[in-house]
């Protein structure tokens, strides 16, 4: 239970540092050498800078209007970990909001007691629009 409540908090500060555009605080959560699968499955997002950047380069191009995250559900497997991070968000991006419902998928990997997410893919779907 307590590496489930650790992830659960790391998922909290990773949200929090990028809903406050804190993105370098993201970084201390991720592992070097990262790897973010983005939606689509095609192509790959290399190392911590850049996926600290991806958070980033959203922000630019997009206003966040609403971001709720849900309460991940977490698999623990000895230094191994899965945290499936559901959420909703509405965001505008050139004029047109978006709402969509989906969840984050993490790996984390536990080296020397410390939990790192090693591994992100997104899931979403648009919600209706109203």
């Amino acid at each position: 239970m307590e590496s489930i409540r650790e992830i659960r908090d790391i998922v909290a500060a990773i949200n929090q540092a990028w809903v406050t555009g804190d993105y370098e605080a993201i970084g201390q959560h991720v592992a070097e050498h990262v790897v973010m699968a983005p939606p689509g499955l095609d192509g790959r997002v290399l190392g911590r800078d850049a996926y600290v950047a991806s958070f980033r380069q959203f922000a630019e191009v997009a206003r966040t209007k609403v971001f709720d995250p849900g309460v991940p559900r977490v698999d623990v497997i000895g230094n191994t970990a899965v945290a499936a991070c559901p959420f909703i968000i509405a965001y505008e991006l050139e004029g047109v909001t978006y709402r969509e419902k989906g969840s984050d998928i993490l790996v984390f990997a536990r080296n020397a007691g410390e939990w790192k997410v090693v591994w992100r893919t997104l899931i979403s779907e648009p919600e209706p629009q109203e």
